[in-house]
């Protein structure tokens, strides 16, 4: 920890030349990651504007974002009041206009009924949507009707395929291999578009086949009638997506083919007709200047997002298999440098919106302590774990995983809080080369310790500078622990809460024993929780958080199914039950809503000593969403025209005058070479005298935090 803060300020001393610095900050920092996205565009707030709405699988979720670009630039606000507006969405979205009254509607995996469900955009503002087909969409097929088959890992083309206005369907048929044609008959049979009528007009549709093992496909599979032998007790290779666009310029639509457990995209490219489309060449190299490498299973969504009139492409995993997809650089942007008729995609960023949120890859589990002992609060975020390496076993894609902890230092004050990124792997904890490292804190015995669950379920105990002391702290062996240290009791002693995968939580009450704390199992059901949803899952995976609201103590769990529980009246026995309190969360936290994805983890505390809790949940996709507070948080420190100030005398013997040109409040904070900060002081003026009679002789350094920016500078004391 000394080294990685000591690192950090040489860093900033060698960049700041003049001294002249300012601090980067997300835009977004609490819009809770992104994972697995899918994209489309609708005007959210009336303004003729097309905004942008992403939709992350891993969990469920929907963010608004609001268009506020001008002529080629890309400008999007998250704007979450949108998101209550659409409707519960499984799997994957895709917006289109069926009916061509210029509102995009909404198709959605139909889920329990492997099938397409619609919602029509009535076009009002605020939005609303009204369900018109469910439970799934049907197409005349061998004389009936019959369900067009949908599954939560395959994501259809939904697009006019013949050029008379309607939107027809491309998937697969039900054991993979042939891509299915599903016409739109609204127009044949009604003149116009807005009715969803379908027939299976092709079921050899491009004329190629997919292998059943993988990704591989075959061209001219179904010319005169040599269709492609599939052995019937076969079970098909699940998983695909569909893209279509014309990317050669010569006005058919080509196709972009991701597939389950493989990392690029194939351009599948069209030379045949409207009516009758053959593909004639294929290649994985797409685009071809830094060509997708997304394992597993991309999909491209194409719409402008620079505001230049061109269709531009971004790209992000689809796998249903969170442990199959990076968390991190996983929503790829591609901005169209040629034209509409010949597109030339150039990599822009692999971190679209990612880079505007706090975004720490798969899995957040966060945790309030002071880490660097200068009395703030700071913020520890552990991790389910980062890819480390990929394998192929019996054909399915594997992956290794790290996980580690993430610091946010608090650089602001200890009533101003503003958190900056510290370290991505704090205490070098990736080298354990565990998953799911969730962590807690507490002074036990005069000294901090730290304490981090495992997948495994082994409690990983450290010292306050992350050197191991136990690391399989009491034998702890239920699988996917979250520890959690607090005095339940009162009674000066650290007491010991667990959660874990089968969605209840351990109790340990802490005793003194020879002059040191020990604990003592009470029960492996404490209070009776059990925060499994069944008809979701048979696992929990409780994430326990307690804390003080006044004198009366608090239980914050959270769960798989992405909701939060609050319990009251806790206590340190083995068979009291504990009443749940869930529905006055919004009692407590201003604008709360019970939705946080797939497995959330909570923490609260009042981090900004405003009398006033805060919470901060985190979810599978890494990110996290803060209440009650609007937390300023920053990544990096850049070079700036700031203004400068001056340390007089320097060298000092006793005291130092800092006087500052900028006209704003500041922080000064001075801290020796190995990262502590010794000295803390909030200032309303343009001068200030700091004490430092009671410093060693030495170097240390002077920050200057203003609202924006950020200023260092050597002192040294005589």
């Amino acid at each position: 920890m000394k080294k990685a803060i000591a690192t950090l300020c040489f860093l900033l001393c060698a960049i700041a030349v003049k001294s002249q610095l300012r601090i980067e900050g997300y835009n977004t920092p609490w819009a809770g990651g992104l994972n697995a996205c899918q994209f489309g565009q609708i005007d959210l707030n009336g303004d003729g504007k097309n905004d942008l709405v992403v939709f992350d699988r891993h969990g469920n979720r929907v963010l608004t974002y609001q268009n506020e670009g001008g002529h080629d630039e890309i400008s999007y606000s998250y704007h979450p009041e949108y998101q209550r507006y659409f409707p519960k969405i499984d799997d994957w979205l895709i917006l289109a206009d069926y009916d061509n009254d210029g509102h995009n509607d909404i198709f959605t995996y139909s889920n329990g009924w492997a099938g397409i469900k619609v919602y029509r955009n009535t076009g009002e503002i605020p939005l609303s949507f009204e369900l018109v087909k469910a439970p799934y969409l049907t197409s005349l097929q061998d004389g009936g009707e019959v369900n067009i088959l949908a599954t939560n890992s395959d994501y259809p083309a939904l697009i006019d395929l013949d050029g008379d206005g309607d939107l027809d369907i491309l998937t697969f048929w039900v054991l993979g291999t042939f891509i299915e044609k599903h016409q739109n008959m609204s127009m044949e049979r009604y003149g116009h578009s807005d009715s969803l009528v379908f027939e299976k007009k092709d079921q050899c549709w491009g004329m190629i086949a997919e292998s059943e093992e993988d990704n591989a496909i075959y061209l001219d599979t179904c010319l005169f009638g040599n269709t492609f032998y599939t052995d019937g007790n076969s079970t098909r290779h699940r998983g695909a997506t569909f893209a279509m666009r014309d990317i050669d310029g010569n006005g058919l639509l080509d196709l972009l083919l991701g597939d389950v457990d493989y990392p690029t995209l194939t351009l599948l490219l069209n030379d045949g007709s409207t009516q009758s489309p053959v593909i004639v060449s294929q290649t994985d190299a797409f685009p071809e200047h830094s060509p997708i490498n997304l394992f597993s299973m991309p999909l491209p969504f194409f719409g402008d997002i620079n505001n230049d009139g061109l269709t531009d492409m971004v790209v992000s995993p689809f796998d249903p298999n969170g442990l199959s997809c990076e968390g991190i650089n996983s929503v790829w942007l591609y901005l169209n440098k040629g034209s509409e008729m010949h597109p030339d995609f150039r990599l822009h960023t692999k971190s679209f919106l990612q880079n505007d949120m706090i975004d720490v890859g798969t899995g957040a589990y966060p945790h309030f302590c002071d880490i660097d002992n200068d009395g703030k609060t700071d913020l520890l975020v552990g991790t389910i774990g980062n890819i480390d390496s990929t394998y192929y076993y019996y054909g399915s894609l594997k992956t290794r995983r790290k996980a580690q902890i993430t610091s946010f230092l608090n650089i602001g004050s200890a009533s101003n809080t503003a958190l900056q990124l510290s370290n991505k792997d704090l205490g070098g904890l990736s080298m354990l080369e565990t998953t799911y490292l969730t962590p807690t804190s507490a002074l036990i015995d005069g000294k901090k310790i730290f304490l981090f669950g495992t997948a495994s379920g082994n409690l990983i105990l450290t010292d306050s500078e992350f050197n191991i002391i136990d690391a399989n702290y009491l034998n702890f062996t239920l699988p996917y622990s979250a520890p959690c240290l607090f005095d339940v009791n009162n009674d000066g002693i650290t007491d010991l809460a667990v959660g874990h995968q089968d969605g209840k939580i351990s109790f340990y009450i802490g005793y003194i024993s020879q002059g040191k704390t020990c604990f003592e199992l009470i029960s492996h059901n404490w209070g009776g929780i059990d925060v499994r949803d069944y008809n979701t899952s048979f696992f929990g995976y409780s994430t326990p958080y307690i804390f003080n609201q006044g004198d009366e103590k608090l239980l914050i769990v959270g769960s798989e199914q992405g909701k939060l529980f609050l319990f009251k009246n806790i206590s340190d026995d083995g068979t009291s039950l504990f009443d749940d309190a869930s529905d006055s969360l919004d009692e407590l936290f201003q604008n709360f809503e019970n939705r946080f994805g797939y497995m959330s983890a909570p923490a609260v505390g009042d981090i900004d000593n405003d009398n006033e809790l805060e919470l901060v949940v985190g979810n599978f996709s890494g990110g996290l969403q803060l209440f009650n507070s609007d937390i300023e948080v920053y990544f990096s420190i850049a070079q700036h025209d700031a203004v400068e100030f001056t340390i007089t005398p320097n060298p000092a013997h006793d005291k130092i005058h800092i006087c500052n040109a900028q006209d704003e409040k500041y922080n000064i904070t001075i801290c020796d070479l190995s990262g502590h900060t010794l000295i803390s002081q909030r200032c309303d003026s343009h001068e200030a005298d700091i004490n430092i009679d009671e410093l060693q002789s030495g170097v240390y350094l002077v920050t200057v935090v203003g609202d924006k920016s950020a200023t260092i500078k050597k002192m040294i004391k005589e």
